[in-house]
C-alpha cells in the first residue's frame, strides 16, 4: 500500500507543478525535455539490477520501454495541443477517464475478479473524476477538434495498460528502476530530436527557472512511474482496483491542494465529485 500512496503523491506533485508553471508563465516545452533527462538519470543511478547496456538492449522488455517512452512524450504534445484547441476541462477529463482502458485490460487479459462491489466502485470512481473536474457545471468542446481529447483518452489508457503488461510479464523488484530509466531515456532522446527540429537555442534550457522546474518535474515523474509499477506488483489489491485508487487519489489530493494554496473555489458538482471519490475508495477497499 505504501508504494500506491507514494505513486499518488508523486503524480499529485506533477499536477501541482503544472499549476505553478501556468501561474508563473513557464513554457512547458523546456522543463518537459529536462524532466525526461532527470528521470532517466535517476532510473539508471538507482538501478539495483546490475547489468551492462548491451544486456539491456537485448532484454525482453526493451521494446516495451521504447514504445512507452515514445508514447509518453507524444501524449504530452497531444494533451498540450488538445488543451489549446479543444479546451482544458474536456482534455483533463478525457485523460483521466483513460483509466477505463487499463482496468478493462486487467480484467479481461488477466482474468481479474469481477464483482458487483468492484463494478460499483469503478463506476463511482469514473463519476467522481468526471464531476470533480467539471467547471461551471458543463464541458465545452470545440467539435472541430474532438479527436484530440479522444487521442489523449486512448493514448493514456494504452500507456497504463502497457505498464501493467510490462510489470506482470517482465519486471522484477530489482529491475523496475532500470526499466523506468530506460523508457525515460527514449523520451529524452525523442525530445532532443524535436528540439533540433524546432531549432531551439540551448540557452533556453539553462535559465534557472527552467532548470529548477525540469528537475522537480523529473524527480516527481520518475517517482510516479517507479512507485506505480511497484504498487501494481506488491499491492494487496488487484491491478484494476489499483488503477482506480491511483486516479481517485490524484484527483482528491490535487483538489485539496488547489483549494488551500491556489484558493480555487469548488462548485457544488465538484464537491459531489469529491464525496463520490471517498465513497469509491471505501467500496473498492472491500472489492
Amino acid at each position: 500500500m505504501i508504494y500506491l500512496l507514494l505513486s499518488i503523491a508523486s503524480s499529485s506533485v506533477i499536477v501541482v507543478l503544472f499549476k505553478y508553471f501556468e501561474k508563473y508563465k513557464v513554457d512547458l516545452f523546456y522543463p518537459i525535455i529536462i524532466n525526461y533527462f532527470v528521470a532517466s538519470a535517476l532510473g539508471l543511478f538507482l538501478n539495483d539490477y546490475k547489468t551492462g547496456f548491451s544486456e539491456v538492449f537485448h532484454s525482453n522488455w526493451i521494446f516495451l520501454a521504447i514504445i512507452i517512452g515514445t508514447l509518453l512524450i507524444a501524449m504530452f504534445f497531444v494533451i498540450g495541443l488538445s488543451i489549446q484547441k479543444a479546451g482544458i476541462t474536456v482534455t483533463t477529463v478525457s485523460s483521466r477517464m483513460s483509466l477505463i482502458i487499463p482496468i478493462t485490460f486487467s480484467i479481461i487479459y488477466y482474468n481479474e475478479n469481477v464483482s458487483a462491489i468492484k463494478i460499483a466502485g469503478i463506476v463511482l470512481a469514473i463519476m467522481a473524476i468526471f464531476f470533480s473536474l467539471m467547471r461551471k457545471g458543463k464541458i465545452k468542446l470545440n467539435q472541430k477538434y474532438f479527436y484530440l481529447p479522444f487521442i489523449a483518452f486512448v493514448g493514456g489508457g494504452i500507456i497504463d495498460a502497457l505498464v501493467k503488461y510490462s510489470q506482470q510479464e517482465y519486471l522484477t523488484f530489482d529491475n523496475t528502476a532500470l526499466f523506468s530509466g530506460i523508457l525515460f531515456t527514449f523520451s529524452a532522446v525523442i525530445g532532443v530530436f524535436i528540439s533540433f527540429f524546432k531549432k531551439t537555442p540551448i540557452k533556453s534550457f539553462v535559465k534557472p527557472k527552467i532548470l529548477i522546474s525540469g528537475i522537480l518535474l523529473g524527480v516527481a515523474n520518475f517517482g510516479s512511474m517507479l512507485f506505480f509499477i511497484k504498487a501494481l506488483a506488491n499491492c494487496n489489491f488487484e491491478s484494476s482496483i489499483v488503477f482506480g485508487f491511483n486516479h481517485i487519489g490524484i484527483i482528491l489530493f490535487s483538489a485539496v491542494f488547489a483549494t488551500i494554496v491556489f484558493k480555487e473555489k469548488l462548485s457544488l458538482i465538484n464537491k459531489i465529485g469529491i464525496v463520490l471519490a471517498f465513497l469509491a475508495i471505501i467500496i473498492l477497499s472491500y472489492a
